[in-house]
């Protein structure tokens, strides 16, 4: 496989880079997460999600006892009640083994902004009951999510689903991506190579039963399952439901021998919806095609969109323009011609045309907030100069494992784009959308981002320094972070990212984690909670970093920041 250059080579270049480390964080509640796998018909558990005002799609997963036969009935119920007496509504349908022995029920006419309680039988057997809301209708005075991305079997224990699922009343959980990861067990990092926390099946999952039986696997986790029962689910793939890097055409991990990428594609997205408690396909749209919007009263819209397999185009490799960035000219050229090619899409016409009629319609009938469910950073991030940083025993370490870590060290004083696969790889179509929101009056986007297992905090421009709003990215609830790679380093690191990109108010990469948002008519406020570790059961959760998200003018901004030492607070005022 060829090794491109990635956010952990750069990262680990600049490890030694001598700016004042981040004080240590308080150790926060200790808990011991759920470890026992459950069994019987119901052992894979139960979700909702995709909520509308009047319906709710309902999920669970069939265990036959008989694997012989082709179907089981199904019975569903749905209440105003945790005890399940008198439901307002039941029915039956079949699990197939045509769909993976997957079961909806997607019940009509529900009472809007209302919690339901609601329970499956088969095989004589009934599942746990599950928790769900619709979405509310008319004034709303406060809402509520969990915000999570990047859940990785083989990198650690889901420590963070389990303590989202303690942590109170949510009205939803919004999934960004990295649900599942597609690598085999050659992909595992030690310690749950250790604990045997290993994927099945073992190789890298290509085809449609290998697809199904990576979810399944997932789904088995008991605190994926306590989330997932007690609130709805907004989901959107990022690239690891498919492959890693993934795009419309290809992935970076689709190699020569693995087949057509467009039948592991259509393999990959076809298991995603049988999987996850999304409502079937739209008719007449590629299965790429999962965008979609929610309407919460007067408060918020969320415009949840996909930015891998419908439109996007190849990411670019930076490796690939080495010879051309070794003069100013070249990288001039690179940067004019290659990184702001116009035809370089993110979206799509229509998902864009959809995005601007969504938003603009909010704008129109005076919600509060909207926000954007977004897979890849979107904010302006360029390397950091690190050749001040980086000795050259630092290189000498790295090049063993990355030799063109000397190159790119060099290249870092060119402010290069850190993540060349986030929205800075597509900067034209970035820009193009945001003036074409600014143009309809649209700068106060509050964007949820995932994908890169760390905290941000950014506020969001265009190329002449209008404000578009704010992106808050969260953490991984299991993948590795940067400071698996760098140590203390990281700490440096921070400082150093924040300091030298104007956008970035507020950068942390240290623990895995999840966002808390919350949203009333007067502000937002999010709390990024982290947990010390995922390499065991036992852990603590704690407060990294907290925010309040206010209007300002047409647009955003960060404030009254919780949880920062001194440098930080410096960075975040822009005095730095």
């Amino acid at each position: 496989m060829k090794k491109n250059i990635t956010r952990r080579n750069i990262l680990t270049a600049s490890a030694a880079a001598s700016v004042a480390a981040c004080a240590p964080s308080k150790p926060g509640k200790a808990y011991s997460a759920k470890t026992e796998l459950p069994s019987g018909v119901f052992k894979l558990g139960i979700a909702s999600g995709d909520p509308h005002p009047d319906s709710v799609v309902l999920w669970t997963h069939i265990s036959p006892i008989d694997m012989r036969q082709s179907s089981v009935p199904v019975e569903w119920k749905i209440s105003l009640s945790s005890d399940m007496r008198n439901p307002v509504q039941t029915g039956q349908d079949m699990a197939t083994r045509a769909k993976d022995w997957t079961f909806k029920a997607i019940p009509k006419g529900l009472e809007a902004g209302q919690i339901y309680y609601y329970q499956f039988s088969a095989e004589g057997v009934t599942s746990p009951i599950g928790r769900t809301r619709t979405l509310p209708v008319g004034a709303v005075e406060k809402l509520r999510f969990a915000v999570v991305s990047c859940a990785n079997w083989q990198h650690g224990y889901f420590n963070v689903y389990d303590h989202i699922s303690r942590s109170g009343d949510f009205d939803a959980l919004i999934h960004l991506g990295d649900y599942i990861y597609e690598y085999g067990v050659d992909r595992a990092n030690e310690a749950m190579t250790k604990a045997g926390r290993l994927h099945q099946p073992p190789h890298e999952v290509l085809t449609l039963e290998d697809y199904r039986i990576r979810h399944a696997q997932y789904r088995s986790d008991p605190n994926l399952q306590a989330t997932t029962a007690n609130m709805p689910m907004i989901p959107i793939w990022d690239d690891h439901e498919s492959s890693n890097d993934s795009w419309k055409d290809g992935a970076e991990n689709h190699q020569d021998g693995e087949g057509n990428w467009d039948d592991r594609k259509q393999a990959a997205l076809r298991a995603y919806f049988e999987w996850m408690p999304v409502r079937p396909p739209v008719a007449g749209r590629a299965l790429s095609a999962f965008y979609r919007d929610y309407k919460w009263g007067d408060l918020m819209r969320l415009f949840v969109w996909e930015t891998r397999l419908l439109a996007r185009g190849a990411p670019i490799i930076l490796e690939d323009y080495f010879d051309l960035f070794q003069t100013a000219e070249g990288i001039e050229t690179f940067k004019s011609k290659i990184l702001n090619d116009p035809e370089r899409d993110m979206l799509g016409v229509q998902q864009e045309v959809d995005v601007l009629r969504a938003l603009s319609e909010s704008k129109a009938e005076g919600e509060m907030w909207r926000v954007i469910g977004n897979q890849v950073l979107m904010g302006r991030l360029t390397t950091p100069d690190l050749t001040p940083y980086v000795t050259e025993e630092t290189i000498a370490n790295v090049e063993k494992q990355w030799p063109p870590i000397r190159q790119f060290v060099e290249l870092s004083k060119h402010r290069l784009p850190v993540y060349p696969d986030s929205w800075d790889g597509y900067a034209v179509a970035r820009e193009t959308l945001f003036e074409k929101l600014d143009t309809k009056g649209i700068n106060d986007l509050l964007v949820l981002t995932g994908d890169s297992h760390e905290y941000w905090a950014n506020n969001l421009t265009r190329n002449d320094g209008t404000k578009m709003g704010v992106e808050l990215g969260t953490s991984s609830i299991s993948s590795e972070t940067l400071a698996s790679f760098m140590g203390d380093g990281i700490k440096d690191y921070a400082l150093l990212m924040t300091r030298s990109n104007p956008d970035v108010a507020y950068y942390n990469a240290e623990k895995s984690g999840y966002m808390d948002l919350t949203l009333t008519p007067q502000k937002g406020q999010v709390r990024f909670i982290s947990v010390d570790t995922v390499e065991t059961t036992d852990y603590r959760a704690f407060e990294a970093a907290k925010f309040d998200i206010k209007k300002k003018g047409r647009s955003l901004k960060l404030d009254s920041p919780k949880g920062l030492n001194v440098k930080q607070r410096v960075l975040f005022t822009g005095l730095g």
